[in-house]
């Protein structure tokens, strides 16, 4: 009898210890998702602590919405909750971006047949074309001064960035590589740009403005279409390391200091932009697939709870918050 006693006893000891492993073994995993350090080169430090969800009280964010099978461009007041309708053509207009002194929205459509650069007024007024021809042209962005716009084109075969000077309409190309280079994002004091290049995998480099000095600021895939803060210190992008679909992280301008912003292993977060005051990012969301439909979310910058913006049945896309008063 006194065996068995001391069988059981050890039976439940046994029981114990491994339960205190696998707690053991869960903590450690928890802290390598919490902190963001994977085996695909990215390591986070972790993100501010949850807050409620919460809205700014102002600001304008430009973005694409599906109407009748087309993508045209609205804008979103903060203040009061109204969507406008800004471009009515018969074709796409995509990725709006605002000028630097909010007067312009510069953005692709397929207006004459191909993909080319198009800029309006903030009202959707006077829509002009800066660039098409051969090739393609798509995702154009404002130069800090507003006097030049980048985008990415097909025309000098594979895909690389160029800069139009708005004044003689005089183009340069900035990368010429072997890998495609896109989705290029001017640092606030102009001299620097973020891009994506697809080497082996996307990542997030930069370069200086006149196209030397190119450095990798992410590494192993997985990274791509990169934000610059307003003060010039932080550079949001999407990375796919935390959950393998996609969510918002910002870095230091140098690459350090990696930080997941948005979480949820069921969501896909694509294609931030920051706020004016640097206090918030908004970007787009979906849940289960990529196929959509898309929801505009705005989140602060350090991480918490975000809030959509987006209403029941709508698809809407690539965000740009335009600069303008401070948001609250």
């Amino acid at each position: 009898m006194e065996k068995i006693k001391v069988s059981l006893l050890t039976k439940k000891n046994l029981w114990k210890v491994a339960a205190a492993a696998a707690f053991l073994g869960m903590v450690v995993m928890a802290g390598l998702v919490i902190t963001g350090r994977t085996n695909r080169g990215v390591e986070a430090i972790p993100a501010g602590p949850a807050a409620p969800a919460a809205t700014p009280g102002q600001g304008i964010i430009l973005f694409q919405s599906r109407v009748d099978e087309l993508w045209q461009i609205f804008s979103l007041d903060l203040a009061n909750g109204s969507r406008t309708r800004l471009s009515r053509s018969q074709a796409d207009d995509y990725y709006p971006s605002a000028s630097p002194d909010g007067s312009w929205i510069v953005f692709e459509s397929t207006r004459t047949g191909s993909a080319a650069v198009w800029r309006m007024r903030a009202d959707g007024s006077a829509a002009e074309l800066l660039m098409g021809g051969d090739g393609e042209f798509h995702v154009p962005c404002w130069d800090s001064s507003a006097a030049a716009v980048l985008y990415n084109s097909t025309q000098a075969g594979g895909e690389q960035i160029f800069i139009l000077e708005l004044d003689t309409r005089r183009e340069r190309q900035l990368t010429d590589s072997f890998w495609k280079s896109i989705l290029p994002a001017v640092s606030p004091d102009g001299s620097t740009i973020a891009f994506s290049r697809n080497k082996l995998g996307w990542d997030v480099y930069r370069m200086n403005r006149d196209g030397t000095g190119v450095k990798a600021l992410t590494s192993k895939g997985g990274n791509c279409r990169p934000d610059w803060s307003p003060d010039g210190k932080r550079i949001a992008f999407v990375s796919d390391v935390a959950d393998g679909r996609g969510d918002v992280w910002t870095m230091d301008a140098d690459g350090r200091n990696k930080m997941l912003v948005t979480r949820g292993d069921d969501s896909y977060d694509y294609n931030p932009a920051w706020s004016p005051d640097g206090r918030w990012i908004v970007y787009e969301t979906t849940k289960g697939s990529k196929r959509g439909p898309w929801s505009l979310a705005v989140i602060p910058a350090n991480g918490g709870t975000p809030a959509l913006l987006t209403p029941p049945g709508a698809d809407d896309r690539y965000p740009d918050w335009a600069p303008g008063k401070g948001v609250q």
